[in-house]
């Protein structure tokens, strides 16, 4: 079943916003902390688990290829963010730790980085549109997720 041109539209305005917002929130993010946007996504997705992840878990949380986050986790160590611990558990097995450097980086971070968020997206949407939003964008999630697990 081919979509319909309402469809089409809102699968192109979603990419399109993506795309401008990310830009926008990654000139901030370098401009005023010196921060990547990737860079503060790894942070925050350390930060919200306790400070380590697998390197296969911090892939998936964060939408990089294992490929690209094994570089980005490379780059981020080199600058002190963050480091790589070998698992005791599974010598194969390697965590991605938040170091109190990136801890701090992310703290001084994010608070620009939420304003961004209301300014750029919250500001210009009502809150019924936010809940449709939310709602909406859920169950699409949900149902990639459970193409991706068959």
């Amino acid at each position: 079943m081919k979509p319909s041109g309402t469809v089409l539209a809102a699968w192109r305005l979603l990419l399109e916003s993506h795309r401008r917002l990310a830009s926008q929130m990654d000139h901030d993010l370098r401009e005023a902390h010196d921060l990547p946007l990737d860079w503060y996504d790894v942070l925050h997705q350390l930060n919200t688990s306790g400070g380590r992840l697998r390197m296969h878990e911090l892939s998936a949380a964060t939408l990089f290829s294992r490929t690209d986050c094994t570089r980005l986790v490379d780059r981020m160590a080199a600058a002190g963010l963050v480091e790589r611990e070998r698992a005791s558990e599974d010598r194969r097995g390697v965590y991605a730790v938040l170091t109190p450097a990136g801890k701090d980086r992310l703290r001084a971070a994010a608070g620009s980085h939420l304003d961004d968020i209301q300014r750029l997206f919250g500001d210009h949407l009502r809150a019924e549109e936010i809940a449709a939003l939310e709602s909406g964008l859920a169950r699409v999630v949900n149902a990639a997720e459970n193409l991706a697990a068959t």
